[in-house]
């Protein structure tokens, strides 16, 4: 028998060897068949569908063809499903599923196996447990949607024959506001956050919940308009959310728009009158407003409501010490000291003391600061606010040594530092508080107070140079200050800088100052520079004019020949002084100038009634009497002045020549009887 002869009949005995399989197969069929027509008649159409099952089944087996897939058997969530090739499978992330078989042509499956994507950790994930979550998160974590909406399709569950895609079942994912809302949460990037939560309302426009996360985050981040449109757009779907309006009212409070947040806070009112937080921030943006009488209503409801509520009785307490109502205030805060915890009792009752300081009920003030600071041993403000009671009741070295144990307490507190020097200066260590006022410098170089108490103290203590220094700082900072410049004009005069000082005068006087020492000082200053008319011209805005001015413009007129001038203010100075003799001699001297005999000798003679010793006035009522030709007058008055001065050139000149004249005169009154 030849080779080929036995492999021909290998070959007949395979083939009958398959056709005896495939028709036992169809007889079996056709059995099952007959028995269910009988006995489960229902079923009987998938029977008939499933006959192309076995005729592909049969050409699997017997002629080699490719298997065909019928569908997948699967547990979801727990229960049984069955996913065939037209379906679909729908997942969300809190689905959780396993393929626990695939059926196909190829019976025993063997050469069957399955990749899930998008989760496939493995060759094949038959039989491995998929998390819809993992799934999502990838998707999410991808960033934008490939598709519209929350949906998507981009996966599938692959099965493979071997190397050969056998069939591909879709996957539908779901991407839902909660998913966006979970990764919003996880997140600790507010701009990832502010993301996910963008797209989660997208997906749900009418989700109010997701919208006020969204808000939130952009409140607390600073973001407030945008903050608001959220809000607003919550209101539009539910116009009374109670959460939206609070919230509202607390945005329009940050930015300053109190009646916007009066608005919301009133509506809120409406919509939950209970809530003695509403009326609390309508009482704050009322306070704000300036319309105290309101706020204060409005608080008084929050502690109706709350009576514990010592954070707005504190409030309340504040408000009524701004319209002056403090034994209103002092009823507030006694509440909170007699029924708050320790802390809030401490801040009640430092209030309490600075009620009745500013109540200037002293003592009080002192018995509170110091229970305070039995318990608060090192509060720098307790024991500045201390000294302020006990320089209230006059008590300066207790002021003193209290600001000095709040300096030691808070060394780099400016305002302490500043009150220490001034408690220095009260007791006239004026050294001490410069050293406080410069150190309060170090802290704040551009403390003003502490500047002009710099350069006062300086001026004070006529340390000059120090004090341009301080007041040239203050020129610069208060350009319109009169009293700045008019210091600078003195203090550069002390130190003989005249040009300086004249310089500083007039700023001061072109800033308003109207002291009638400023145009003193500035006509001083004037006359040292040589400026003769400017400073009579500042000497003449003096008012009221001292006998010094006076006697300055009289001289000042009388040499420049204006001797009415003159004699106006010699008359001035009369008037001033009428027992004076050397303001009558004056006056008698300038109307000689003028050749106003008579009233010269008037005026010298009353002199002479003051004082007789006055070699001069002597002098001049000759020269007066001589001007009259009344010659031995003339000589007389020579006479006595030249014996009180025997150094008098006017005297000792004219008496021989009166003597001559007198005889002559003498002589000729004889000759002619």
């Amino acid at each position: 028998m030849t080779e080929e002869y036995r492999n021909n009949e290998r070959r007949n005995k395979g083939l009958v060897s398959e056709l005896a399989i495939f028709f036992c197969i169809i007889i079996a069929v056709i059995s099952i068949a007959v028995l269910l027509f009988f006995f489960r008649p229902q079923t009987i159409q998938e029977v008939i569908s499933n006959v192309s099952r076995v005729k592909n089944t049969f050409s699997y087996y017997a002629l080699g063809s490719k298997p065909h897939f019928y569908y997948l058997e699967m547990e979801k969530n727990g229960k049984s499903i069955r996913v065939d090739s037209n379906a679909a499978l729908e997942v969300t992330y809190r689905d959780e599923f396993v393929v626990r078989s695939v059926c196909t042509d190829d019976l025993a499956g063997k050469s069957i196996s399955i990749k899930v994507e998008g989760l496939s950790k493995s060759e094949n994930d038959l039989g491995v447990l998929m998390r819809g979550v993992e799934l999502v998160n990838k998707i999410i974590q991808k960033g934008a949607l490939s598709q519209g909406g929350g949906i998507i399709s981009d996966y599938f569950i692959l099965v493979n024959f071997g190397s050969d895609l056998l069939a591909k079942i879709p996957m539908r994912i779901v991407i839902t506001p909660q998913d966006w809302l979970r990764f919003a949460k996880d997140s600790s990037n507010v701009k990832v956050q502010i993301e996910y939560l963008t797209r989660a309302i997208a997906l749900n426009k009418e989700d109010i919940g997701v919208r006020k996360i969204l808000a939130g985050i952009y409140s607390r981040v600073g973001r407030i308009d945008e903050a608001i449109s959220q809000y607003k757009d919550i209101l539009a779907i539910k116009s009374d959310d109670s959460v939206a309006l609070r919230e509202l009212a607390k945005c329009y409070i940050r930015k300053k728009e109190y009646n916007r947040a009066i608005e919301f806070s009133r509506k809120l009112i409406k919509v939950k009158p209970g809530d003695a937080d509403a009326y609390a921030e309508l009482g704050y943006s009322l306070e704000k407003k300036g319309r105290w009488d309101q706020a204060i209503t409005n608080y008084l409801q929050v502690v109706k409501i709350d009576p514990e509520n010592h954070a707005v009785r504190f409030k309340l307490g504040d408000a009524y010490l701004h319209i002056n109502k403090i034994s209103q205030a002092i009823e507030q805060y006694k509440y909170i000291a007699d029924h708050a915890r320790s802390n809030d009792r401490d801040s009640a009752r430092l209030a309490l003391g600075d009620a009745y300081l500013r109540n200037k009920k002293y003592g009080d003030a002192i018995r509170y600061y110091k229970e305070v600071i039995k318990n608060q041993p090192k509060s720098a403000a307790v024991y500045a606010n201390l000294a302020a009671a006990y320089a209230g009741k006059g008590r300066a070295q207790e002021e003193l040594e209290n600001l000095q144990t709040a300096a030691a307490l808070s060394p780099d507190e400016a305002v302490i530092r500043f009150n220490l020097g001034v408690a220095y200066e009260k007791r006239k260590l004026d050294a001490d508080a410069i050293k406080e006022y410069e150190f309060v410098l170090q802290l704040k170089p551009d403390d003003a107070d502490a500047v002009e108490r710099l350069a006062d103290l300086f001026f004070k203590n006529k340390k000059f140079d120090q004090a341009v220094k301080y007041y040239e700082k203050m020129a610069r900072t208060q350009p319109r200050n009169a009293t700045v410049f008019s210091n600078l004009g003195f203090a550069y005069g002390e130190m003989k800088n005249y040009q300086l000082s004249a310089e500083n005068y007039q700023k001061a006087i072109k800033r308003g100052a109207k002291n009638s020492i400023l145009h003193y000082n500035l006509a001083y200053t004037y006359g040292k520079l040589g400026r003769e008319k400017e400073a009579i011209a500042e000497y003449e805005k003096v008012s009221p004019p001292t006998k010094e001015v006076l006697g300055i413009l009289a001289q000042y007129y009388l040499k420049e020949k204006q001797s009415a001038q003159a004699i106006k203010y010699y008359r001035k100075i009369v008037a001033l002084e009428p027992k004076q003799a050397a303001s009558y001699a004056s006056l008698g001297y300038a109307y000689a100038s003028l050749g106003e005999w008579d009233k010269a000798i008037e005026n010298y003679l009353t002199a002479l009634k003051y004082d007789r010793e006055d070699d001069e006035l002597y002098a001049n009522l000759g020269e007066a009497y001589e001007k009259k030709d009344m010659y031995a007058e003339a000589l007389k008055a020579y006479t006595d002045a030249y014996e009180l001065n025997p150094e008098s050139a006017k005297a000792s000149r004219s008496i021989p020549r009166l003597k001559i004249l007198l005889l002559q005169k003498k002589t000729q009154k004889t000759d002619k009887e």
